[in-house]
């Protein structure tokens, strides 16, 4: 018995060896399975793909929604018949490559027919002298060696190109300040659209009878509303004037070479080669051989836009006889003598007695553009107005497009009232609301005519609506929508193009020289000195954790000899 030894300990079971695991084979059922799953997986992930390239959708979480295509941008693109391609010519330092590639991908996934080609100056010098040799464009260099060219985005179909600069794409607001506006979608969907269009209707306005120039610029002239017009590709004409071309930063470079201002003199005899007349504001009687000619020009074919109001006479005593009732009548109008007030406090100004109001739209194709921007809160806004009706016997029925409410009246006797003037009321004798400010009217084709509708008018009673403040201030700018889509109306062209300016962003930084010492304090020593603590404060934490029981250093597992029951720990491999 003495000789008796307790059995060896099997190498798996000694001490602080785990006991080995022989896995069992793989089946046969097993890899199938395996493999079943593996190809399962494959096929769904090309059935995801398929989905998602079928239904691309993208989201855009910049500031103001720098990337939200506008609804005339959607409808642009997707129109798109024929290929358009875009040159962008930006090097990749430039800070607008960046949001004019993402741009430019929204694009592209409205529709196939946009090729972009991004070429860099300065890394592809081959590339960049294949499109500067096409499109004639001109190239410098820096005097760091960085080229630089005359145009940012060439935007061609065939051999019509249109450049954009980097001017158009971006509005600087506020130079102090180093605020910017961008105009990216602008700019492109405008190229897009003046490249597709092969003509260039020529919109004419009159002159000599007291109208304000197509040149003077203020809150109150009718610049802004020419520069808006060549920009969607219209010829402008001032009758006795000046034509003018495409005299904004972007410019074409199409066969009639609209690129640079046309300067030729435009006569009376021109009329006839005008697709739209505007009438803006006369402040003197306008002449029979006037009235005849443009009514002719009407009956012939031509459309007209009508801007008048009320014209006090040098006395202050009653309001000049404008002398174009015969005019009006083509359209089956005729203008009161007298003022409108809106006294509704829900559509009249907080300012002034209510000569200054917001008209109610009536259902018309001039008033669809005005639906979502009334979404907005926008509407037309017009100051200082006759009210219109319909003359006894016209050729047609006028239809109604801004009208006043019903508690608005058209005060006969303005100038009595002038004199001492209160809030105003309405009298015996006075017009009462609802008034209409605005009308159009379509005449029937001319005989032998092969035109797809025949001419077209609009008379609106306050020449307000065509001046510049409507295109310059954000709350006035239902009335620029109402003014473009009338004159796209009588042109019969497609809607202008009506995309609303996204907010200003900061372009710069600009530090003083305390805010320089401030970062230089907060890079140079507190964050080296908050990197150096929180590596101190986890070196010491793990130094802590390391020496508690259970620790990392802590090797009294189940198979150590602590581990193993024996009193003490005093149990040696072996005994007994």
């Amino acid at each position: 018995m003495g000789d008796e030894r307790p059995d060896p300990v099997p190498p798996s079971t000694q001490v602080g060896t785990p006991p080995s695991r022989v896995p069992p084979g793989t089946s046969l059922g097993e890899k199938l399975s395996t493999s079943v799953g593996i190809i399962a997986a494959m096929v769904l992930a090309v059935l995801v793909n398929l989905l998602v390239a079928r239904h691309y959708r993208r989201w855009d979480w910049t500031q103001g929604g720098l990337y939200t295509l506008s609804d005339a941008t959607v409808s642009t693109l997707r129109a798109l018949e024929e290929p358009i391609r875009v040159y962008v010519l930006l090097s990749e330092a430039d800070p607008l490559t960046l949001s004019v590639r993402h741009l430019l991908d929204a694009y592209r996934a409205e529709t196939t027919r946009l090729e972009v080609a991004v070429t860099d100056p300065d890394r592809r010098p081959a590339e960049f002298l294949a499109v500067q040799q096409r499109y004639g464009v001109v190239a410098g260099k820096t005097e760091d060696g960085r080229i630089v060219t005359d145009a940012a985005i060439i935007v061609a179909r065939g051999d019509r190109p249109h450049f954009l600069t980097a001017s158009d794409l971006v509005e600087v607001e506020d130079e102090d300040d180093l605020r910017a506006r961008p105009r990216l979608e602008q700019a492109l969907t405008g190229a897009i659209r003046s490249v597709l269009r092969s003509e260039r209707p020529k919109i004419c306005f009159a002159s000599g009878h007291g109208e304000k120039s197509i040149e003077v610029g203020g809150a109150g002239g009718l610049a802004a509303l020419k520069d808006r017009l060549n920009k969607n590709n219209y010829e402008v004409v001032e009758l006795g004037g000046r034509r003018s071309g495409h005299d904004h930063g972007g410019h074409d470079h199409g066969d009639d070479e609209p690129g640079a201002a046309q300067e030729a003199p435009a006569t009376e005899a021109d009329l006839g080669r005008c697709r739209v007349l505007v009438l803006a504001e006369p402040t003197r009687p306008v002449s029979p051989g006037d009235v005849a000619r443009y009514r002719a020009f009407i009956e012939e074919g031509g459309s007209a836009l009508l801007a008048i109001g009320p014209v006090p006479d040098e006395s202050d005593q009653r309001y000049v006889d404008l002398g174009l009732a015969g005019l009006l009548a083509v359209a089956g109008v005729e203008l009161r003598s007298d003022f409108v007030f809106e006294l509704d406090p829900k559509l009249r100004s907080t300012q002034g007695f209510g000569e200054t109001f917001s008209p109610v739209v009536r259902p018309h194709p001039i008033t669809e553009g005005l639906v979502k921007a009334a979404d907005q809160g926008l509407g037309p806004v017009l100051t200082v107005a006759s009210s219109l009706a319909p003359a006894a016997s016209g050729p047609v029925a006028p239809a109604p497009l801004l009208v006043t409410s019903d508690k608005a009246f058209g005060m006969v006797d303005f100038f009595g009232w002038a004199r001492d003037p209160s809030e105003p009321k309405p009298r015996d004798g006075d017009h009462p609301g609802p008034l209409t400010v605005a009308y159009a009217a379509e005449l029937p084709k001319p005989a032998g005519s092969s035109a797809a509708h025949g001419p077209r008018v609009v008379v609106v009673s306050s020449p307000s609506a065509l001046y510049a403040a409507n295109w310059q201030s954000p709350e006035l700018r239902g009335t620029a929508v109402f003014v473009e889509s009338a004159l796209s109306w009588l042109a019969a062209s497609p809607p202008m193009l009506d995309i609303p300016d996204k907010p200003a962003v900061t372009a710069g930084l600009r530090l003083s020289e305390d805010a320089l010492a401030g970062v230089f304090r907060y890079v140079v020593v507190y964050m080296p000195l908050a990197a150096a603590l929180l590596g101190l404060a986890v070196h010491l934490s793990r130094r802590g954790s390391e020496r508690r029981p259970g620790g990392p250093d802590d090797r009294r597992g189940p198979g150590s000899p602590a581990g193993r029951g024996a009193p003490g720990g005093a149990e040696r491999d072996g005994a007994p």
